[in-house]
């Protein structure tokens, strides 16, 4: 069973990174939008209220660097206060590690963010999207530990769909507010789900390893 399952996760993971590599390598010193990237812009941004401008702001606060840093401080906290010690290295690792990884990626691909339709001020590039990378290493780590508490054992799949519907708005609150092109936050999910499979995986061994 466990053979299978590591079958499986290989399988993603290639799938996720031969589709990665696809877009990255369409999108490389573009200015413009691919594929779907135009199109759904321009939808969203005709249905543009006040109103809805400030709940994505708010929404995109949970995926930014402020939030994580002060969240992350809180939970070094919490599993330090409750000898939780598995869950330190991991969320630190896919938190850092995806954050590193997303500056380096960006530099390399140098895509232009869609500045005219900008609702905020972001600088740098655009691909792949940093907030819903983080997000979905962080927010599904997270998720993975607090699942495997026995506590919550028949809530599980309350807690995956709350994890998939923050990390989903966050992508759409970046898109609203004219930050990221569309391929970017699907670029930043692929690699921010195998940052998080990386880091489940290097857990396991280590405690496997008795590291």
């Amino acid at each position: 069973m466990k053979k299978k399952m590591t079958t499986i996760i290989s399988t993603i993971s290639i799938i996720l990174f031969i589709v990665f590599l696809s877009l990255a390598f369409s999108i490389k010193d573009a200015d413009k939008g691919i594929l779907f990237d135009e199109s759904m812009m321009e939808w969203v941004h005709k249905n543009i209220n006040s109103n809805m401008t400030i709940v994505m702001k708010g929404i995109t606060f949970l995926g930014s660097t402020y939030f994580f840093m002060i969240v992350g401080v809180l939970l070094l906290f919490y599993f330090i206060k409750t000898k939780h010690y598995e869950g330190i290295f991991p969320l630190l690792f896919s938190t850092i590690g995806s954050f590193s990884l997303n500056a380096i990626l960006k530099h390399i691909f140098t895509r232009t963010r869609p500045i005219e339709y900008f609702l905020i001020h972001q600088g740098g590039y655009s691909f792949p999207s940093g907030h819903a990378m983080v997000s979905m290493s962080f927010y599904t780590t997270m998720t993975y530990f607090v699942v495997k508490n026995k506590k919550y054992k028949n809530k599980n799949y309350l807690f995956w769909i709350l994890n998939f519907l923050i990390v989903g708005l966050i992508g759409l609150s970046r898109i609203y507010l004219g930050v990221h092109w569309p391929t970017d936050v699907l670029a930043g999910y692929m690699m921010g789900f195998l940052v998080y499979l990386f880091t489940i995986f290097l857990s396991g061994y280590k405690k496997k390893e008795g590291f």
